[in-house]
């Protein structure tokens, strides 16, 4: 995809924030980026995120995953993300799993185009979208906001806590 775009991989590397050595470790396969590399790399790359990840299976019209894929929140932390959206094509919609494990290290903020569905799991989470007020959310609960706008999602006590987050590339057009 980067030669597909015409650039070097310096230039990838100093788009989405990353060491050239790093980007040329994950492009000859010896390294896995976290969802925050994922998802930087794509919008330097003008691609969803999904198109980064694991090809789908087909059966049909249904393309689906036999497993999600298992990735790091960020290379800092040692919280995970499961990947529940065939990757490798364009795709309107995107589905992660996040877990929060008590005393991690806060998430990094996160942006990106589209809109976000987040859906608690299990434990409760503090929703943060930059400039606004926090959100707690508990089992159960969900929210929507704007991709666009700098966000997090941090654990919210000290019980562990999962999320469902789906990420629409391009929110719907509403007509009446």
């Amino acid at each position: 995809m980067r030669r597909a775009v015409s650039l070097t991989m310096v230039e990838l590397a100093a788009k989405a924030g990353v060491s050239q050595p790093f980007l040329s470790q994950i492009e000859r396969g010896l390294a896995t980026p976290s969802l925050t590399t994922i998802f930087a790399l794509a919008e330097a790359l003008g691609v969803q995120p999904g198109q980064l990840l694991r090809p789908p299976r087909r059966a049909g019209h249904v393309l689906h995953e036999t497993a999600p894929q298992v990735m790091k929140a960020h290379e800092r932390a040692s919280d995970t993300v499961l990947v529940h959206s065939p990757g490798a094509r364009p795709s309107h919609l995107e589905a992660y799993e996040h877990e929060f494990i008590p005393g991690e290290t806060p998430r990094e903020w996160f942006h990106h185009q589209g809109e976000d569905f987040v859906y608690v799991l299990e434990g409760a989470v503090e929703l943060q979208l930059r400039g606004e007020e926090p959100v707690r959310l508990e089992l159960g609960r969900s929210a929507v906001y704007p991709g666009e706008i700098p966000h997090r999602c941090v654990i919210s006590g000290d019980v562990k806590a999962r999320t469902l987050v789906v990420v629409s590339a391009h929110p719907p057009t509403l007509t009446a």
